[in-house]
């Protein structure tokens, strides 16, 4: 993962907790769920595609992949399309269907640093997730172990972020710039344009139209957003403007307020050039 993807998870405040895995001694089966709150995330491991309602749309999730739904009411899953009981198990052989789902939660830049579809699926929609299948594997060898709740939030959070890797906002699916955004997260100054296009091949102009194409912005102006995030979070937990100023380097409150006024995203709505 770039430094870039993994900058704008930790802005997006991602927070996720396991829910369960769908137990039923019955081939088929109805689960509702409350997507209303926060974003519910739903895994299958092995020998069950299952089917997602939410509204009017319709999806599948299929064997070894993993899908993120926003917050948009009611959801309901299952093994067809028709309604049918919902899962019961005595606990027995059969029980298990390797469904699992729980919950996923961002903070207040959540849609800002990821501006998701309704409906997020790992990639290739059809073809099993390494990163899935390995996270639910470890899950499932801690069935009915005590004390386990904090690791599987842990390994839950291996899943969502697998989706959120397959689902980057349009300006990080450009590889042709992709090393020269990461340059700029890390970088605490402004960076010539010459040494982001260092190793790349690139020349200075074509690399000041790609970021332009793929993100509406300039060099500059995506390092001052990526930059931004930290300081408009402590600002969003009600930290003391003056601390927060002097946190992140400004000698005011008020030059603090006038670079987050210059703060600007990137277009989420520019295609990617390639």
């Amino acid at each position: 993962m770039g430094d870039a993807l993994r900058t704008l998870i930790d802005a997006a405040g991602l927070v996720v907790h396991y829910g369960h895995e769908v137990l039923s001694d019955d081939d088929r089966w109805t689960l509702d769920l409350d997507a209303s709150v926060g974003s519910v995330w739903v895994a299958c491991s092995s020998g069950t595609d299952v089917w997602i309602r939410q509204g009017d749309e319709v999806d599948l999730v299929r064997q070894g992949t993993a899908a993120l739904f926003g917050p948009q009411g009611a959801l309901t899953i299952g093994t067809d399309l028709d309604r049918a009981p919902p899962p019961t198990s005595d606990g027995g052989f059969f029980g298990p269907t390797g469904v699992h789902t729980g919950t996923a939660t961002f903070g207040p830049f959540g849609a800002e640093a990821f501006p998701l579809p309704r409906i997020a699926r790992t990639h290739p929609l059809d073809a099993p997730h390494d990163d899935v299948l390995r996270t639910l594997g470890h899950i499932e060898t801690m069935s009915g172990a005590r004390w386990c709740e904090a690791l599987r939030d842990v390994l839950a959070t291996v899943a969502v972020t697998a989706v959120l890797r397959d689902n980057p906002p349009a300006f990080l699916a450009d590889r042709s710039i992709a090393r020269c955004i990461d340059r700029l997260v890390d970088a605490d100054v402004p960076v010539p344009i010459d040494e982001l296009g260092r190793g790349t091949r690139v020349s200075a102009s074509t690399i000041r139209r790609r970021f332009r194409t793929t993100t509406g912005c300039s060099p500059e102006q995506l390092r001052r957003w990526f930059r931004s995030f930290p300081v408009r979070a402590a600002l969003a937990d009600g930290t003391d403007p003056a601390v927060v100023a002097g946190r992140f380097g400004y000698s005011t409150v008020s030059s603090m307020r006038r670079a987050l006024e210059r703060v600007r995203a990137p277009d989420t709505h520019v295609p990617s050039a390639f």
